[in-house]
């Protein structure tokens, strides 16, 4: 019997890497990266979406959840400097090789994707370069290579959308003549530099990628939304700044609903405080009005590609009547989380079925705390989840938000359903109370 339980064990112990990634139930990469990579075991590919050094921990998106993974003074990095470097590199694309322990993920490698390294220097462009292409070449075609919703709501004027991870199914949008001059972009990542690629395996002669991508373009550009984007944010009650930059008389007979008449330089310290907020002109000033606005430090602002009458002609809702004059922009919180002002009344009574979790350090939570509130701090989160009851609702917090919403992935992970956290920066003072600022 002996023998034959050695005999069956062995091929299993072969298989357990395998048979570990079969029952992986979430994908191990994001899906951009599943087009040109397989799957491999302690393996994860996705974009750098936060980093806590207090707490070394590291969460990576991979666009149908979010994984978190600790690392340690053993953990090696490529294509960048140093692990304090990684920060730079929020939202771009990396590869983690990872090791289990204590049930938790251990990252051992930490990749940069680099493919722009693929690329000779004659085809890079900066955001200069392609502005002289775009006054230049006429027949100039620009792709955005991000997926089509991020193309809706602010692309580059004149840009096709051309999603990195459908390019060998949507090679019909780019022109016949592969003399044609091409510029891809994308977020600064890996898929403006894969498309670009591609289009050259394909025979296109003048190809060029527009390396800092819509992070460096909205420095100092305005974007183009899409028709269907607005209509769409109208209906839904979505968060933004509608412009009407007609005359007030003309604008009063029929505008877009929502929209406002202002004068902008009278109206500049109205403006929202979040310098990223979705500030959208229309009419025949909309060009200038925005520019004005890029050089407040703006970095959302967006024209409509369409004049009113052809808005009106497209079936689209419209209204009538006077437009409103002040700006009350709210941005849209994140998923999962508490407002400020309900966090701030925790602080003052925590109710009965209410657990309030402050996920720092302990002696940071010695320093100041919300009253009644417990300590579990982030990298001891996967063992204190014993501790933490499911059923009862859990407000988490920490110092900048960072590390409470990546223990709410945590927790979420685990089945808590009833779990929020603070997005926000919290400072307590020395007699107990604290302040919450949010971006």
């Amino acid at each position: 019997m002996k023998k034959i339980v050695r005999f069956i064990a062995a091929p299993v112990l072969l298989l357990l890497p395998t048979l570990l990634l079969a029952m992986e139930t979430k994908p191990t990469m994001a899906p951009l990266c599943a087009g040109c990579h397989q799957p491999e075991a302690g393996v994860l590919m996705g974009t750098l979406d936060n980093i806590s050094y207090k707490a070394d921990t590291l969460q990576l998106d991979l666009v149908s959840h979010k994984e978190i993974l600790r690392f340690d003074g053993r953990t090696k990095v490529k294509n960048v400097a140093s692990m304090e470097e990684l920060k730079i590199y929020k939202n771009r694309a990396f590869t983690v090789n990872f090791v289990v322990k204590k049930g938790e993920k251990l990252a051992t490698t930490i990749t940069r994707f680099d493919v722009l390294k693929a690329l000779k220097p004659e085809e890079k462009i900066d955001k200069a370069g392609l502005k002289k292409l775009m006054a230049d070449k006429k027949n100039l075609v620009i792709v955005d290579a991000r997926p089509v919703p991020r193309y809706e709501e602010g692309h580059i004027p004149g840009a096709i959308v051309m999603p990195a991870a459908a390019f060998d199914k949507q090679v019909d949008k780019l022109p016949r003549d592969k003399s044609t001059p091409l510029v891809f972009y994308c977020v600064g990542g890996c898929s403006s530099p894969l498309s670009g690629v591609k289009a050259k395996s394909l025979g296109y002669t003048d190809v060029k990628v527009y390396v800092g991508g819509m992070p460096d373009w909205v420095k100092s550009e305005y974007t183009v939304i899409t028709p269907s984007y607005l209509k769409n944010g109208v209906a839904q009650g979505t968060p933004h700044v509608l412009v009407d930059t007609r005359p007030r008389v003309v604008a009063e007979q029929g505008h877009i609903p929502g929209a406002l008449t202002l004068e902008l330089e009278k109206s500049r310290s109205s403006f929202p405080r979040q310098k990223n907020a979705p500030i959208i002109f229309y009419g025949d000033r909309s060009a200038e009005a925005a520019a004005m606005v890029v050089a407040w430090g703006y970095t959302g602002v967006k024209t409509l590609p369409l004049t009113y009458a052809q808005w009106c002609a497209a079936g689209n809702p419209v209204a009538t009547g006077p437009l409103g004059t002040a700006i009350a922009y709210v941005p849209k919180p994140k998923p999962g989380t508490v407002s400020p002002e309900e966090f701030t009344k925790l602080g003052k009574k925590i109710p009965a079925d209410t657990d309030v979790i402050d996920v720092r350090y302990g002696d940071e939570y010695a320093a100041g705390h919300v009253p009644g509130a417990k300590n579990f701090p982030l990298e001891d989160m996967a063992e204190h989840a014993v501790e933490i009851t499911k059923g009862r609702k859990l407000v988490l917090y920490c110092d900048t938000g960072m590390r409470a919403e990546m223990a709410y992935n945590i927790l979420q992970d685990k089945g808590y359903t009833s779990v929020r956290f603070l997005d926000g920066t919290l400072k307590f003072e020395k007699n107990g109370s604290f302040g919450i600022t949010t971006d």
